[in-house]
């Protein structure tokens, strides 16, 4: 049976702090996988790169990439709530994605598929879709309740370096995209925009562009033939179920806690030391 860091390698790994920033573009961009979350999306990341195209994932975000979240967080606020400046446009997204040759969107970057689509007109675009009530039930036990936690704000108070900037990048794309900023507004709200995006992806993506793909059913060979690869000897990837999704969430508040302590061992370590010398020079 495999272990929690075979299933989760990105979480064993150093957290990147590396900005995307003045980055250039260094593989083209060949392939966008622009499904709703929790309808395969880390399934779709996993089979990008066993067809050899680095995939970007919003997981990524908690891990290796967690320095892309302010340029992220700037394209939201940009978007979605007038910030200064115009929207993310090739320029932008080829330094947040310079160093992949796919995308498999998830919050922020779900919220932004039509621009991706128009910023390259040279991707091809794969589309999963999942039955609207099996979905739905994913998404609110998994991204709404996780999101929307009453323990959350805590949490992002005693960690404003890692749990802070991630779970604010996630509520506001919620909020600025689709209008969701509490449990209720989800359940009121969900659905209508489960259709707006896949009518959007369907009416900006030219047929020629556009595979619709059926993760359960297919397997690699109509994937491998619309993007003119081999197909693997390996079997198709179905990951992140929700059990899946609920351990990736625990790695993340773990590695939280661990950068917590080491924080408050460097910045009260200091205090406890001048409080015990005090104590022993008033003795």
């Amino acid at each position: 049976m495999a272990t929690p860091q075979e299933r989760h390698p990105e979480f064993f790994q150093p957290v990147g702090s590396e900005s995307p920033r003045g980055k250039k573009r260094t593989v083209p961009m060949e392939c966008l996988c622009l499904g709703f979350s929790r309808t395969g999306t880390v399934s779709m990341c996993n089979a990008m790169e066993t067809l050899g195209l680095r995939c970007w994932h919003s997981m990524q975000l908690m891990s290796t990439r967690f320095g892309e979240i302010e340029m992220w967080q700037e394209g939201v606020d940009r978007k979605f709530f007038g910030a200064g400046g115009q929207p993310f446009g090739r320029e932008e997204f080829d330094q947040l994605l310079h160093d992949v040759s796919a995308v498999s969107t998830d919050t922020p970057a779900l919220a932004f598929a039509d621009d991706l689509i128009a910023a390259y007109p040279e991707a091809k675009v794969v589309l999963v879709e999942r039955e609207m009530e099996s979905w739905y039930a994913s998404w609110m036990n998994s991204v709404i309740k996780n999101t929307f936690n009453p323990i959350a704000p805590l949490a992002h108070l005693l960690d404003p370096f890692f749990l802070y900037p991630l779970g604010k990048v996630h509520k506001t794309t919620l909020q600025g995209w689709a209008g969701i900023s509490s449990v209720e507004e989800a359940r009121a709200k969900s659905r209508t925009k489960y259709r707006e995006h896949y009518a959007m992806v369907r009416r900006m993506t030219p047929p020629h562009r556009l595979l619709e793909f059926n993760l359960a059913e297919d397997g690699w060979e109509p994937l491998c033939r619309f993007l003119d690869k081999p197909v693997p000897d390996t079997p198709f990837p179905h990951l992140n179920r929700l059990q899946w999704l609920d351990e990736k969430v625990q790695l993340g508040l773990k590695r939280s806690a661990k950068g917590l302590a080491m924080r408050g061992v460097l910045y009260l370590g200091p205090f406890f030391v001048a409080c015990l010398a005090y104590y022993l020079i008033a003795r």
